[in-house]
């Protein structure tokens, strides 16, 4: 079974976003595909989700937030900076994640 793996950070939006971006650019320069999401669930159980649809190689946390609408913004915004290379076939973003507790946005690789 294929692990999640961490590598977040955590903060305000205007503490990380910049960090972030460049994880992204890092990500895209060393993979074919790559795709950002978020979830306010297990992350390893939606890897796993993926998984039945795609041969991901890699899922990677790269922020947690307990505010669903950071995770949001910062999903959205990364998707819309990083969009033509990306796997995503939708803009981020409005997602309804947890009630309370921890969100996280992610990385698939390929």
């Amino acid at each position: 079974m294929k692990m999640v793996e961490y590598n977040l950070i955590t903060g305000h939006i205007n503490e990380v976003i910049e960090s972030l971006n460049r994880t992204i650019g890092q990500y895209k320069r060393n993979y074919k595909q790559v795709k950002i999401g978020i979830t306010g669930r297990d992350p390893q159980e939606r890897f796993n989700e993926h998984l039945l649809s795609k041969n991901w190689d890699r899922m990677v946390v790269i922020y947690e937030t307990n505010s669903e609408n950071y995770a949001n913004k910062i999903e959205a915004w990364l998707i819309a900076k990083h969009d033509d290379e990306l796997a995503n076939k939708k803009p981020g973003g409005g997602s309804k994640l947890t009630v309370a507790g921890k969100n996280f946005v992610y990385v698939l690789l390929k």
